[in-house]
């Protein structure tokens, strides 16, 4: 099953989601991290909501942490990074809060959209 991408605006245009479904290659996330900093930072998001549901990944322990790098150069120090899991991605969405959480970044993973959202609109 190939990676399809669904991008949507909430909170009057402040908060970015991106539903992935499908199968998440290394290669794909590595490719699309400077590209999602990039519309991050043209559109001024305070937040971002990566929302796993329906995705699986082939990704190793090494190149998520490559992707978690590649995250953490690409986007905004302050945007409010969600991420939102299923029971076939809980994992991958806590490894990679933790890798970002480490630099300082604010990020959880949720195991809903709603409370997602609430988070990246106002850290809460």
């Amino acid at each position: 099953m190939s990676m399809t991408f669904t991008r949507t605006e909430h909170a009057e245009g402040r908060v970015l989601s991106i539903h992935m479904t499908g199968v998440n290659t290394a290669a794909q996330s590595l490719a699309n991290a400077p590209k999602l900093g990039q519309r991050v930072r043209d559109n001024g998001y305070s937040g971002l909501i990566m929302n796993y549901q329906g995705c699986r990944f082939d990704h190793t322990v090494g190149q998520f942490t490559k992707v978690a790098e590649a995250l953490n150069e690409a986007l905004p120090e302050a945007v409010r990074i969600a991420y939102v899991y299923d029971d076939g991605n809980l994992m991958h969405a806590a490894y990679i809060t933790r890798l970002l959480s480490r630099s300082g970044r604010p990020v959880r993973a949720f195991e809903s959209l709603e409370l997602a959202l609430a988070y990246a609109q106002n850290g809460s």
